[in-house]
């Protein structure tokens, strides 16, 4: 049968930024091996694969809201990942172009449960004022765990292409529930000079156990950007992502907790950007909240944009 696809670009407001992720709808009756062939032929960093939700009736039962309830699951080229937050906001962005979504008036917001391998996830479409067909796409991630995280920096500089005078070590190595680490360096430009080997970076987190590396900044080129970040993961066969959704969730709570972000009225935000140097960047929202007797919750937001559709023979 014919499927039709989606190619997104997520957290991006024109086409060909922010980071593209494979959407593929209806993909009710394929089984993992197909699944994981499609991911392996977009090539791409992310596939969502969006089905029927296996309980209905659980799927919007941890929130108020009614909505669309959905099923998402993420295949790298290599390997199914329990989240992801960039193909998400490119599904999502995807069932909103079918008309699966409606989306209503400006401070009006529409609601999708989404079930995930991760846990149930809540996403809110939001039409932008004054843009005819802006829409603002917020998605609630799962609560950060954050917990340090011992690193031998002189080996991780050897890897990344850089010299070890470059951490900043006001903000020590932290690790996400994620298994990823969050490690900054003190400015955008050691940011953006680090070129990795990534055959030893890979033997390096492998031997954390960790799935990849999110190396950031708070000295950033302007002072309207909170953190600036690249993302390294070789062990899911990523070597580096242009804009990864589900890590400005611990990134985000992390700066909050450090007292790098200021919390106003029980919530933080913080404008974030992601990006290879001189090919691809995007921008992520965050609003961190800190929670009674400890923890973070967050809510990550972004635009998207379709770059290509086309139909699928499987």
């Amino acid at each position: 049968m014919n499927r039709e696809y989606f190619v997104v670009d997520a957290f991006a407001s024109e086409p060909f930024t922010g980071n593209p992720a494979a959407v593929l709808l209806d993909a009710d009756g394929l089984d993992d091996v197909r699944m994981a062939s499609i991911a392996a032929e977009f090539n791409l960093s992310e596939t969502t694969f969006v089905l029927p939700p296996s309980e209905p009736e659980a799927a919007d039962s941890g929130s108020d809201a009614p909505g669309l309830s959905v099923r998402f699951r993420w295949f790298t080229p290599t390997a199914e990942v329990d989240m992801c937050g960039h193909a998400t906001i490119a599904g999502v962005h995807a069932l909103v172009e079918t008309g699966r979504i409606p989306v209503k008036g400006v401070g009006e917001t529409s609601v999708v449960h989404i079930e995930t391998r991760s846990g149930l996830l809540t996403a809110y479409v939001e039409r932008i004022p004054g843009a005819e067909s802006g829409r603002m796409i917020w998605l609630d991630l799962i609560d950060p765990i954050l917990t340090p995280q011992d690193l031998s920096l002189d080996e991780f500089a050897d890897a990344l292409g850089l010299s070890a005078g470059v951490f900043d070590r006001s903000l020590p190595p932290i690790r996400s529930q994620d298994r990823d680490a969050l490690v900054f360096v003190g400015d955008a430009a050691a940011l953006n000079n680090a070129r990795p080997d990534f055959a030893r970076l890979m033997t390096l987190l492998e031997r954390y156990d960790l799935r990849g590396l999110s190396l950031a900044t708070t000295n950033t080129l302007t002072p309207s950007i909170n953190v600036q970040s690249r993302f390294f993961a070789p062990t899911a066969g990523i070597n580096e992502d242009a804009v990864t959704g589900s890590v400005h969730g611990p990134l985000a709570a992390y700066l909050v907790q450090q007292g790098s972000v200021p919390v106003h009225e029980g919530l933080a935000g913080l404008t974030c950007v992601q990006g290879i140097p001189d090919r691809r960047a995007g921008l992520v929202n965050a609003l961190v909240q800190p929670l009674d007797g400890g923890g973070y919750a967050v809510r990550i937001g972004g635009r998207a944009i379709t770059a290509m559709t086309g139909v699928i023979v499987v």
